[in-house]
């Protein structure tokens, strides 16, 4: 069979690097094809149904699925009123933002090393993130479309929060799959869990749902393997994640905000708890 290889200057808008558009009217997409440059289907409104390898997934609206280059798929329309953002971008023009942003990098190299049978071919966002994404993909098109100073620095700015939105959806959706061999090996995948996403609320409760067990097992497996409890664990983790952020030059009240603590009394309580010294007296 026959598939069509598209490339970025087949859009006629398309600058070097990328391109968007806002699509009602499929019509390659419709036949098997791949392309040279990443794509990113945001879906406004409507269904459609994305095909990859042997599986598929029906798209509604606010789904998402990303295609790194050179891997073949193709879509069908599901309902008449279709309406979803192409975004095209060639591999070069997100290296700065793979190099700055790692959440991003290991979503792009978990994708991209990936077999058709390995990556989503849809993802569901947050329902917290949904009004921060319409929001970048705007923004995205209105900088694309308007000759204004500074577009292009603003699109990779936005591009990046945007996919780090999606790479979340996509990390977490695997983990939520993951079958584990030991209990060794689920608590391990916890750990890199709460090392990934710091700076948001985690609950005991939250992470023993992850791992399908119950919260006294997964409390009884996790001192096994770290040696301590839980919340001391995260409670560590945080607080060493602070004193980076304070060594580098944060005020003390950013680094406990950017590591989860919403309560500034606690962050202190448990910082003099580990280093014994309060944080100001650590800088």
């Amino acid at each position: 069979m026959d598939i069509k290889k598209f490339v970025l200057s087949y859009y006629s808008n398309a600058t070097e690097y990328f391109h968007i558009k806002e699509i009602t009217n499929p019509k390659e997409a419709l036949s098997l094809h791949s392309h040279e440059y990443y794509q990113i289907y945001y879906l406004k409104s409507g269904k459609l149904i994305h095909h990859l390898g042997c599986g598929c997934a029906e798209l509604k609206a606010r789904d998402v699925f990303i295609i790194p280059p050179n891997l073949p798929h193709y879509i069908e329309k599901a309902s008449k009123d279709v309406c979803f953002y192409s975004i095209s971008f060639m591999p070069r023009y997100i290296a700065e933002i793979i190099h700055s942003n790692k959440f991003v990098a290991d979503f792009i190299h978990c994708i991209t090393d990936l077999s058709s049978e390995g990556v989503e071919p849809s993802l569901t966002l947050m329902s917290e993130d949904i009004a921060l994404a319409d929001a970048l993909v705007l923004k995205i098109m209105q900088e694309f479309l308007g000759v204004m100073t500074g577009s292009d620095a603003l699109i990779k700015s936005s591009l990046s929060l945007l996919l780090s939105i999606f790479a979340r959806a996509y990390l977490d959706e695997q983990f939520n799959n993951m079958k584990f061999a030991s209990e060794r090996e689920t608590v391990l995948h916890c750990l890199g869990y709460i090392k990934n996403h710091l700076s948001e609320k985690i609950t005991l409760d939250e992470v023993a749902k992850r791992t399908a067990m119950s919260k006294s097992a997964f409390c009884e497996s996790f001192r096994k393997v770290t040696g301590e409890t839980f919340n001391n664990y995260l409670n560590r983790e945080r607080v060493e994640a602070a004193a980076v952020l304070i060594k580098s030059g944060k005020l003390v009240f950013e680094a406990a905000m950017k590591v989860g603590y919403g309560d500034p009394s606690t962050f202190y309580r448990n910082f003099r708890k580990h280093f014994g010294v309060s944080p100001s007296e650590y800088k």
